[in-house]
């Protein structure tokens, strides 16, 4: 029996099962960590070089394991962005307003959004203590903060921001390695294109360089669908988004154009992954279909190739809009 356990924060994270008689419930202890809106995603790192996990989340992160203490690593507010404003002001039915911190989210009437859509975390410097890439909003600048290391881990220092890149579109960008170099990079689309960014590594304050590896098309701020993985076993990362995966080829040099492969694996998703799901040595690509409705799916790789030698995938659903079409009776969208 084959498991692959599905883990979802905020956005879809991990996958799931293709077990047939047994399978398990996973219980969850949730912690809260603030009742305010500051972001819409967080990570982890040992911000504070005490051996335990921390959270970040908005301009703010907590000391683990218990996550009780805050530290405040960029100004709070007053921040502005596209989609809202900390603090707002909430109107009562008395017809008095009343000031909330953090952004407007579902706590006030129009669901408005942060700054800061996704966070990431590594050792830029290589000092030896971890820094956070923070991703805004969609459009919108990333930029990294500087950790300031063990007496300003201890205080609400702010940590000093370095601007990276100005211009991150698509709704589900990500910051891993995609060149092989053994180093990350931005995976976005900006200005129309596909590709990513790199930092200069001789220089982390520079801005950073952008590689396109698709001719200008339609993509914008607010597409979606967009992932990375080796989908026809090469041993090169290729890059996946909602109308099919475009292949890494053997030589960056000069930022070639990559090879499109086109395939609809979605209608406008959000992040995407390839994994080999049922252990055939054949990476497979887990996605939503829609990313403000419903369905959860993995697209089997076929051994069989089509009559041009495309790559061939059958489809498997997860999860989709009725409880009944997956052994858990869940439903949920905005994957």
């Amino acid at each position: 029996m084959n498991k692959i356990s599905l883990v979802l924060a905020g956005f879809l994270s991990a996958t799931a099962a293709v077990s047939a008689a047994n399978y398990s419930i996973h219980s969850f202890k949730k912690i809260q960590l603030s009742d305010k809106f500051w972001s819409e995603g967080a990570s982890f790192g040992d911000f504070n070089h005490d051996g335990k996990m921390d959270i970040v989340s908005g301009p703010y992160w907590w000391e683990g394991p218990d996550f009780k203490k805050r530290h405040e690593y960029d100004q709070p507010q007053p921040r502005k962005s596209a989609g809202g404003a900390a603090p707002f002001k909430k109107k009562l039915p008395d017809g008095t307003e009343q000031t909330i911190d953090g952004f407007e989210g579902a706590l006030g009437k129009n669901n408005n959004y942060s700054d800061n859509f996704f966070a990431f975390t590594y050792d830029f410097n290589k000092d030896g203590w971890t820094d956070i890439l923070i991703i805004g909003f969609p459009g919108q600048d990333a930029s990294w903060y500087e950790n300031p290391g063990k007496q300003g881990t201890k205080s609400n220092q702010h940590w000093v921001r370095h601007k990276a890149f100005d211009v991150v579109d698509n709704e589900s960008p990500t910051f891993a390695d995609l060149t092989g170099d053994d180093k990350p990079e931005i995976i976005c689309m900006s200005d129309g294109y596909i590709g990513y960014a790199t930092p200069d590594w001789n220089n982390l304050t520079a801005k950073w360089t952008w590689h396109a590896i698709s001719p200008k098309g339609s993509w914008q701020r607010f597409t979606h669908g967009l992932g990375f993985g080796d989908v026809n076993g090469d041993g090169r990362m290729d890059v996946l988004e909602a109308n099919g995966w475009w292949e890494q080829p053997a030589s960056l040099s000069g930022d070639p154009v990559w090879k499109q492969h086109k395939f609809a694996f979605n209608q406008g998703g959000a992040q995407m992954y390839a994994y080999d799901v049922n252990g055939d040595g054949r990476n497979d690509v887990l996605t939503s279909l829609a990313a403000h409705g419903y369905g959860l799916v993995w697209w089997e790789q076929l051994k069989e190739r089509d009559s041009s030698g495309e790559i061939q995938f059958k489809q498997h659903v997860i999860m989709n809009k009725e409880p009944n079409e997956n052994k858990y009776a869940v439903k949920f969208s905005q994957l």
